[in-house]
């Protein structure tokens, strides 16, 4: 199997793994953009991480955004976003 999958693309960038795992700290895998910035800069790491990754990840549907019922931007994992999360944890658990 080629590196060079698309899969493995993403998956090597950084960010990606931490998005996805911001997010699905959360319930329904949904927060306030401005709270997982704040997760983001708590973890040590840089919201420019994301921000590296996330065009990535809104073309592949695996994140997405909506706003809440005060307006506010909520970034939240997709039905596929999900799964990508618990195959990349079923992966971890057979190593």
């Amino acid at each position: 199997m080629s590196n060079n999958t698309k899969f493995f693309r993403l998956f090597r960038r950084r960010g990606f793994s931490e998005t996805l795992e911001i997010l699905a700290d959360y319930p329904n895998c949904e927060v306030l953009q401005s709270d997982f910035f704040k997760r983001l800069v708590d973890s040590n790491s840089y919201p420019n991480i994301y921000f590296r990754v996330k065009n990535d990840l809104l073309k592949h549907d695996i994140i997405a955004y909506k706003l809440d019922k005060d307006n506010n931007k909520v970034i939240y994992l997709t039905e596929k976003g999900v799964e990508i999360w618990n195959k990349i944890n079923e992966i971890e658990k057979l190593l």
